[in-house]
């Protein structure tokens, strides 16, 4: 599992305090983050295998659905004559 380490409350708000007095535009999310320390740990950093898993299911989802299409349509059709 991702582990996260989260800021408190307490960080977030003094965090916002600042920004809102700097008269700024935000900075970009990885440098909030930063700024914060909320990041993951390393051992995260390994590349992430849940989109490798998670694709023969979706694959498999998409074949199921154009069977059904195609099972509608032929029904239709057969309807028609």
């Amino acid at each position: 599992m991702h582990q996260m380490s989260h800021p408190t409350k307490e960080q977030v708000r003094a965090y916002m305090q600042r920004r809102e007095s700097a008269r700024k535009p935000p900075p970009a999310p990885a440098e909030i983050r930063r700024q914060l320390g909320w990041s993951r740990t390393a051992q995260d950093e390994l590349p992430c295998l849940c989109d490798q898993l998670f694709l023969p299911g979706m694959m498999g989802q998409l074949a199921a659905l154009l069977m059904l299409q195609w099972l509608f349509r032929a029904a239709a059709l057969g309807q028609l004559r």
